[in-house]
């Protein structure tokens, strides 16, 4: 997988969004991916990993990793009121492959409808992170309104739905992005239901889990502060 267009963490988000260029023109945009999992086409899945496979493997290999990941994916039953259901789309929530097989689904997307909208300028910037995606558009060449309807028609098993700015910021992943006259400003986001709450260091767990949430905050601080410094000068 190529992932073009993910973005890895909130620090490599940062300095993507602060070395763009921006206007009155742009407007931000974010939209989350509906009930993601339970929604991937499976057949349509193990097509496009056996031609990406086949590019790499020959047809012998091929057909037995194809033939494996089938079954594995097959067992994606589920009860409800003492029923048991087995779906014809969507992959196991919490399985190691289930990840996986969602982002070769919407890379396969992305890099069929996604280049031309960049190419024209609809769209100055694309990125996603798992299921939520962050736009900038310029309002001069496209609308909101057929940004959504576009995207929403792509696929009849993807189903969008938008978040719009409010009081020139957006909030994406733990990042706070607020639009300036001519540039974007990075601040740290917390949510509402936020706590700070940290592991008790005299409780029984590993050093290494007692110390991740510091490391963690600290570098986040140090990446923003340097980001807010840069788009200061």
């Amino acid at each position: 997988m190529d992932n073009r267009y993910n973005t890895i963490n909130s620090t490599s988000l940062a300095n993507d969004i602060v070395k763009l260029t921006f206007n009155n023109k742009h407007r931000m945009i974010t939209y989350d991916v509906k009930d993601l999992y339970v929604n991937i086409p499976i057949d349509e899945t193990l097509k496009i990993t056996e031609n990406k496979l086949l590019k790499n493997n020959d047809k012998h290999k091929t057909k037995q990793i194809i033939a494996i990941l089938k079954t594995i994916l097959a067992q994606n039953y589920f009860t409800f009121q003492d029923s048991i259901y087995h779906p014809n789309k969507g992959v196991v929530m919490r399985s190691p492959i289930s990840g996986t097989m969602a982002e070769i689904f919407l890379q396969y997307i992305e890099n069929r409808h996604l280049k031309q909208l960049l190419d024209s300028k609809n769209i100055i910037f694309y990125t996603r992170y798992v299921d939520d995606i962050f736009i900038i558009y310029d309002t001069t060449r496209t609308t909101v309104d057929s940004i959504h309807n576009y995207i929403n028609s792509i696929h009849n098993c993807l189903q969008l739905n938008p978040t719009h700015k409010n009081n020139t910021q957006i909030n994406f992943l733990d990042l706070c992005t607020i639009r300036k006259t001519n540039k974007l400003e990075v601040d740290i986001y917390r949510k509402p239901t936020t706590t700070d709450i940290t592991i008790n260091y005299l409780s029984n767990h590993p050093i290494e889990h007692k110390l991740a949430a510091y490391r963690y905050h600290i570098q986040q601080n140090a990446h923003v502060t340097t980001y807010k410094r840069k788009t200061d000068t």
